[in-house]
């Protein structure tokens, strides 16, 4: 008898105590999943779980699942937001077990539920606080699988078919636990083993396995797959019955004789596979399994039978798959760390700058990585001596919420501190007198002398105790022809055109326009745009039109003026993608976003990514700053828990 065969005599004892446990929670995790998008996550004979786990939500309620391994996870571009992750690992005590939790976090799910037989496992662990987490523990008869997985994969297999059928609509209750137990000691117990032994005992150890499956029986099929590669039984290529058809079959033409072929068919399927098969060279070895509608129950039985198939093509070959001989080499890749000191690196502002890189797609652009840039923007950060502070004010200093309010209390205590240590402060916005009205309200009277304020996104810089409503500036030529151009394209806006010129600024509401792309687009037939006499930029709720000499840099160029050449200025704001207002104020020196970022290695940057924005990222900033010397701050970069997973 091998270790696998002794592994496998045992699984009825596994499925007796899954049968006997409390399965609630894992049903109330599976009811709340759906109507959601799920990513389920395993490795080796996890992924097998993640793809039954993936059927069973297709057969119960259509939703989409999305099964990924860890690497996949942690180099994933997308939001999680209003998806379920699910992680499948035996022990959850691995580093790539460890990394996805990371990773999945990063990405701010719905909800991480990890399966796993080890409820003190690392990863287990690692969400056992958090609020919009569930650890499900499931029993197993034996605690260690050996190579292969075998009670913990089919502990989970069975937890998931009894709490699928728990929340569907029709649930068979006794009669499907009586249908599962009486396949499963068939196939354990019974002829099953002995009659798959026979069947595959003509394979050879340097055939190549060509499986053709029906994609609804994927999880046997990657059992299957997994293992043969796992135990190193035999080479083995994947397919269903169509992508065979398409190309694949030249293999058989000049192969077929070291080809083993296992076909995997349903209902839907079958006649498929017999208008094929008369056609396959006579001299290949053929075996077929059907598999009925393919649907859990049969996917879940189907399971343990691909676990026969395993030992008998392991026993055909004279390899023990639950004990195949492992290199040392082998260890010491499955031990690595690589993935989870990844991971850890790519902290939210990365993830958010990375998905804007990717979507410029420059291959000329810089040969560093995001993590090394960040790491030496940091660096910088720490050292840097700043003199003087310059903000954005919609979106940064006051969310979209409070735009006809004033900034918050805990904002403006934390203005009056930088002020009373010396700190130049000063303010860039594409409003107009509405932000300092707001601005002198908010703040007292005595700072209203020393801040300056860069109005209409710097071309009108003034101090905050000049009322700009009572003396403004000058008409700019360029921008009149424009605003009256403007006037002249009707079929570019949403009822009457409502673009505000204020002498030296347009500005035109996002929901003015009937679709912003073409509108930016039939942008470049007005004469002083297409001349470079006056430019654009948007912010999150319009679009502004300024000359060419107008720039939000200009007020750090003012600011700067009161500083020596060692001090930095340190700048803040929320639309830093490339035609974001803030672009050029966030792309030189010290700037930081709290809103978008540019898709330049170079250009603008977040410290918190997408999980920390608006004022409540530049509260958690400003407060970092403390003093150094006399009228200087520097940055507590330690307080900010730029490493996602500090605590």
């Amino acid at each position: 008898m091998t270790r696998f065969g002794e592994k496998l005599d045992g699984l009825m004892r596994t499925v007796e105590l899954v049968l006997k446990d409390d399965l609630d929670e894992l049903a109330v995790a599976v009811a709340e999943n759906r109507g959601r998008g799920a990513v389920a996550v395993g490795s080796g004979g996890s992924a097998i779980a993640a793809h039954f786990f993936a059927r069973c939500r297709e057969t119960l309620t259509g939703d989409r699942t999305e099964v990924v391994t860890p690497t996949e996870l942690a180099l994933a571009n997308r939001s999680l937001s209003g998806e379920d992750v699910w992680l499948f690992s035996a022990g959850a005590d691995n580093a790539d077990s460890i990394a996805a939790v990371l990773a999945a976090q990063a990405r701010n799910p719905e909800t991480i539920n990890i399966v796993t037989r080890n409820e003190t496992g690392t990863a287990s662990l690692s969400i056992a606080d958090g609020q919009q987490s569930r650890l499900l523990v499931l029993p197993v008869a034996e605690s260690k699988d050996g190579f292969l997985a075998t009670h913990s994969l089919v502990s989970t297999v069975i937890a998931l078919t009894l709490a699928a059928d728990r929340v569907s609509e029709d649930p068979l209750g006794d009669e499907l636990r009586s249908q599962l137990v009486s396949g499963l000691k068939e196939t354990i117990q019974g002829q099953f083993r002995t009659a798959t032994a026979e069947h595959f005992a003509q394979l050879e150890p340097d055939d190549l396995l060509l499986l053709i499956a029906d994609p609804q029986v994927r999880p046997v099929a990657e059992l299957i797959e997994t293992s043969a590669w796992e135990a190193a039984i035999c080479a083995v290529q994947q397919t269903d019955i169509r992508n065979f058809a398409h190309g694949r079959h030249t293999w058989l033409h000049h192969r077929a004789q070291k080809t083993f072929l296992l076909a995997l068919t349903g209902h839907d399927t079958g006649p498929l596979w017999d208008m094929a098969a008369p056609n396959l060279p006579g001299s290949v070895r053929v075996e077929r399994l059907e598999f009925g509608d393919g649907g859990r129950l049969r996917n879940a039985i189907g399971i343990v039978e691909g676990l026969a198939i395993v030992e008998a093509m392991g026993k055909a070959v004279g390899i023990d798959p639950g004990k195949p001989g492992v290199g040392e080499f082998g260890r010491d890749l499955y031990d690595s760390d690589g993935l989870l000191v990844l991971a850890n690196k790519l902290t939210p502002s990365i993830l958010q700058k990375r998905a804007a890189v990717l979507a410029r797609d420059d291959l000329a652009a810089s040969k560093e990585s995001l993590c090394q840039i960040q790491e030496e923007r940091n660096s910088d950060l720490a050292k840097a001596v700043i003199g003087g502070v310059v903000l954005d004010y919609d979106g940064t200093l006051v969310s979209e919420d409070e735009r006809f309010g004033l900034p918050r209390t805990s904002l403006v205590d934390e203005m009056v501190r930088l002020d009373e240590l010396g700190v130049q402060l000063a303010i860039a916005t594409g409003r107009g007198g509405s932000a300092g009205s707001a601005l002198r309200k908010a703040l007292p009277v005595a700072l209203h002398r020393r801040l300056i304020v860069g109005y209409y996104n710097g071309a009108y810089i003034k101090p905050l105790e000049i009322d700009i409503d009572q003396s403004g500036p000058g008409v700019d030529a360029a921008l009149a022809e424009t605003s009256a151009w403007l006037e002249q394209q009707p079929h570019l806006f949403s009822g009457p055109y409502a673009g505000r010129f204020s002498k030296v600024q347009i500005s035109i509401k996002l929901d003015n326009l009937i679709e912003q792309a073409a509108f930016t687009s039939a942008l470049k037939d007005c004469p002083p745009i297409a001349s470079g006499a006056v430019r654009f930029a948007v912010s999150g709720h319009s679009i502004d039109f300024f000359g060419s000499d107008t720039s939000k840099r200009n007020v750090v160029l003012q600011l700067r003026k009161s500083l020596s050449d060692r001090k930095e200025v340190l700048c803040v704001g929320d639309s830093g993608a490339l035609t974001g207002n803030d672009n050029e104020l966030l792309s030189c020196g010290i700037g930081f976003s709290v809103g978008t970022v540019c898709g330049r290695h170079d250009g603008c940057w977040s410290l918190f990514g997408s999980e920390l924005s608006g004022p409540e990222a530049l509260l958690k900033l400003l407060q970092a700053l403390q003093r150094h010397g006399e009228g200087n701050v520097r940055v507590d970069v330690d307080s900010l828990y730029l490493d996602k997973n500090a605590k």
